[in-house]
C-alpha cells in the first residue's frame, strides 16, 4: 500500500509541503491555549461562550457557503482541492477555537464527558493509529474494501461509532496503566529506558 500510495497518490513529501506547517500552527496554537488558561477553563464563561458564538457561527456559515460551492461544481476535485488548500485554511483555526470553547462550556468538571473527552486525548496517539486501522480495514482493499462506496450521509456511520469507542475503551485503558500502548512506547524510546506502565494514570499525574 505505501508503494502505490507513493507512486499514484499524493506522496508524503508533497501532503508535508501542503499541511505542515498548518499542523505545526495547530500544535503551538494548542500549547498557547494550555499556556494561557484557555484550554484548562480558567477564563471567563462569558468569554468562553463569546468565542464559542463567533467561531461556530461564522465557522459554519462560511463552511456552508464552501460546501455549496463545491456542490455547484460537482465535487470536481480541482474545486474541492481549492477548498480545502485555499478558502477554508484561514477558516480552521477560528473554527476550532469555537469548538473548544464550547466543548469548555458544557464539560462539568468531573463529569463523564470531561473525564472521557481527557483520557482520549492523553491517548491521541494510539487513538489515531488505532483509528487509521479501523478505517483502512473498512475502506482499503485488503479489508472491505468500501472506498467510494458509501454516501456522505453513510461516512456518519463509521465517523460516529468510532468517536464512541475512543470516548469508552481510553478511560478503562487508563485507570489500569499509566499510558496508552503507542505513549508508552513513545516515551520509552524516546528516554531510552522502558517506562513504568502499570498504575493508574489519573493516579500518577496527581
Amino acid at each position: 500500500m505505501v508503494a502505490w500510495r507513493w507512486q499514484h497518490a499524493v506522496g508524503p513529501i508533497t501532503s508535508l509541503t501542503a499541511t505542515g506547517a498548518e499542523t505545526l500552527g495547530f500544535m503551538l496554537l494548542g500549547m498557547a491555549g494550555l499556556r494561557s488558561g484557555f484550554l484548562t477553563g480558567e477564563w471567563p464563561r462569558k468569554r468562553y461562550a463569546v468565542m464559542a458564538a463567533t467561531g461556530v457561527t461564522i465557522g459554519w456559515a462560511a463552511y456552508a457557503a464552501i460546501a455549496t460551492f463545491d456542490i455547484a461544481h460537482g465535487f470536481d476535485a480541482r474545486y474541492v482541492a481549492l477548498s480545502w488548500l485555499t478558502l477554508a485554511t484561514p477558516l480552521r483555526p477560528l473554527t476550532i477555537i469555537g469548538y473548544a470553547a464550547a466543548i469548555i462550556l458544557l464539560a462539568r468538571p468531573g463529569g463523564w464527558l470531561t473525564t472521557r473527552v481527557s483520557a482520549a486525548g492523553r491517548m491521541a496517539f494510539s487513538n489515531y493509529l488505532g483509528t487509521t486501522l479501523i478505517c483502512t480495514t473498512i475502506f482499503y482493499g485488503y479489508g472491505f474494501g468500501l472506498y467510494g462506496d458509501l454516501s456522505r450521509a453513510q461516512l456518519y456511520l463509521v465517523v460516529v461509532p468510532i468517536w464512541l469507542l475512543m470516548l469508552l475503551w481510553s478511560k478503562p485503558w487508563l485507570d489500569r496503566f499509566r499510558y496508552g500502548p503507542l505513549e508508552w512506547l513513545w516515551r520509552s524510546l524516546s528516554r531510552f529506558a522502558w517506562q513504568p506502565m502499570r498504575g493508574s494514570a489519573f493516579t500518577a499525574s496527581r
